[in-house]
């Protein structure tokens, strides 16, 4: 990435991913939007740290920088402890109340991997290079994740699929 052009089809290309991750991650729109924001401005002003090039290479740097701005947002909001409960979000088709509700009692990292996973369809590959850890460590920590989910849907009595 190294014009403004180049930086602007970027923007076209992962802003909608980025908002729907960083709400999933945040709770609320109005903050995912201000996390996706300052995501493409981190990426354009450390445009010299992508390595190698390549659609692949690009998603998962932008990933990486659009959660550890998110984990920086939860944590300075957990620090302030002015942490209202997250706004509604919109609906979104694909994730339901019960199941937003579900994903809000797992740990940041491990939300962000069953987002990343199952909405945005990202390999260990690219999760490894998106959190800097082993592709192992990181299908365990989905394994894990998913199992939480399963549980915690099954003693809400809310029907899922295996």
């Amino acid at each position: 990435m190294q014009t403004e052009q180049e930086l602007e089809q970027m923007v076209r290309t992962y802003t909608p991913p980025l908002l729907r991750y960083c709400t999933a991650l945040l709770g609320s729109e109005a903050d995912a939007q201000d996390a996706v924001q300052a995501t493409f401005i981190k990426a354009w002003l450390r445009r010299h740290t992508l390595r190698g090039g390549g659609q692949d290479n690009e998603r998962a740097w932008l990933y990486r920088i659009a959660y550890r701005t998110a984990l920086d947002m939860l944590r300075a909001a957990k620090r302030a402890e002015n942490r209202r409960p997250p706004e509604p979000a919109p609906p979104d088709p694909g994730i339901s109340e019960e199941l937003r509700a579900a994903l809000n009692t797992l740990d940041p990292l491990d939300r962000a991997l069953v987002l990343e996973r199952v909405l945005d369809g990202m390999d260990y590959a690219a999760l490894a290079k998106i959190h800097h850890r082993p592709e192992s460590y990181l299908r365990t920590r989905y394994h894990r994740a998913k199992r939480r989910l399963a549980t915690f849907l099954e003693k809400e009595g809310i029907c899922h699929d295996p």
